[in-house]
């Protein structure tokens, strides 16, 4: 078989291999690039491959970076079916969606042009494909087999093997250790080739005490100087976390009572898909549930769903805290609540996601005094803190050990969907820690199993 990267090599998003054999060619994901203007640009530009030749496209989970072009793949004429896990399959929807809106706005307002329009998503919302509890496809010639990789709910590590031959191995996104929703993920088996991701191939995160104590004190001290907390979440798993983190602090009174506003209509609406699916949970969680702890809400947390009750939250009294999507800040709800804010220093940014390079949450997480947001600018006085353990994705240690802990190890590892310096660390770390060959792609490289 013969595999192309045509995304997230040597940057972190826009995850897209081509995958190909003499009677079968797949897509294992097809995202969005996303960062500055440069990464953006690259969402108008050819595939790289015509869609006309594929014949599936295999989804490891559902954040815009690994499924945001799939409705753009259909637009320019894939027909083929999208298989993934039933809880992917929900949340492409309500992010596909998602992605058709802004775009449509952004048009209107800016002139900007879209990328596929809401016919386009109604198509792709058709070809999505739930694969079974077994987790286990036969395509033509490919047997695909998903495994949970525990980064956000129903996502997937991908091993495909061409008529029990070679077998090539899809990391996706692998998920941190101790988070409070999901199963850990699963062992890796044996393969002729590995490619993984390295978000942070070159970090490694706080221990999950130090992430409590830092969110904890974010929480206390805004509370004690009167303040407003700001914590820009991805809808997608992150509000969830901590909204379950914020549920057991307010349980055991680790934290003051105090005002919580979830601002985002979509973090909404993928929690309520996250209550249709208990069985995807770790045992703690699971048993919370059954427990009668409704998970993701508590006393003092309102949800606003709409523009006028998010306005709303301007007149409300402080102290307070405000959770709101987008994750890197480059659009949605945060962005308002940061020009009303940021210039506050009784006010606080915690960021506890990754913030992709060309971003305004990288600016900030980099410790710029002056931004621009929404068109004007900005002095940030606000006190600006990160939590790294927070972030959906493994670090360096548990990439490293993920791969260790194999019962055969990999012979070749492909380090991508990371920064290059972060991508070469990782490869360098493999190599010298597991004597494995390890290197980084470059896009469009062909690489031959």
């Amino acid at each position: 078989m013969k595999i192309t990267p045509f995304g997230a090599v040597r940057e972190v998003t826009g995850s897209c291999y081509l995958l190909e054999t003499d009677k079968t060619k797949i897509l294992i994901d097809c995202g969005l690039f996303q960062g500055g203007q440069f990464a953006q640009a690259k969402n108008y530009n050819d595939f790289g491959f015509n869609p006309h030749d594929i014949d599936a496209v295999i989804l490891t989970h559902a954040h815009i970076d690994h499924s945001g072009r799939i409705p753009q793949l259909i637009k320019r004429g894939f027909t083929g079916p999208i298989y993934t896990t039933p809880p992917t399959k929900e949340f492409a929807k309500l992010l596909w969606y998602d992605a058709e809106m802004i775009m449509a706005e952004n048009q209107r307002k800016f002139g900007a042009p879209v990328l596929f329009s809401k016919e386009d998503v109604k198509i792709a919302v058709r070809k999505l494909k739930a694969i079974d509890d077994s987790g286990a496809l036969c395509f033509k010639d490919l047997q695909i087999q998903f495994h949970n990789a525990g980064h956000i709910l129903g996502s997937a590590f991908i091993e495909i093997t061409e008529e029990g031959r070679k077998t090539a191995t899809f990391s996706g996104d692998l998920g941190n250790i101790d988070t409070p929703i999901l199963k850990q993920k699963d062992a890796l088996n044996k393969t002729d080739v590995l490619f993984i991701e390295s978000t942070y191939g070159d970090r490694i995160h706080e221990k999950k005490a130090e992430r409590w104590q830092i969110l904890e004190n974010a929480v206390t001290e805004t509370i004690n100087q009167g303040g407003v907390l700001l914590i820009p979440a991805f809808a997608l798993e992150r509000t969830q976390e901590l909204l379950l983190e914020l549920n057991n602090l307010a349980e055991k009174k680790r934290i003051p009572h105090v005002d919580i506003f979830m601002d985002s209509p979509l973090a909404a609406n993928v929690t309520d898909v996250f209550r249709s699916y208990p069985k995807y949970y770790s045992i703690s969680a699971y048993n919370q549930m059954v427990g009668g702890d409704a998970l993701f809400d508590f006393p003092g947390l309102t949800v606003t769903r709409t523009r006028d009750q998010s306005k709303r939250i301007n007149d409300s009294r402080w102290p307070k805290v405000i959770i709101a999507g987008a994750g890197m800040m480059n659009g949605g709800r945060i962005q308002h609540h940061l020009v009303r804010y940021l210039s506050d220093p009784k006010c606080t940014l915690l960021i506890i996601g990754f913030q992709a390079e060309g971003t305004l949450g990288r600016k900030l997480y980099s410790g710029q005094k002056r931004v621009k947001v929404l068109d004007e600018y900005v002095t940030v006085k606000a006190n600006v803190v990160s939590i790294g353990g927070f972030s959906a994705h493994a670090d360096q240690k548990m990439l490293v050990s993920w791969i260790r802990s194999a019962k055969k190890r990999p012979p070749l590892v492909y380090c991508t969907h990371g920064e290059e310096h972060a991508s070469a660390a990782l490869a360098t770390r493999i190599t010298e820690a597991l004597h494995i060959e390890a290197k980084v792609p470059r896009p469009g490289q062909t690489i031959t199993v």
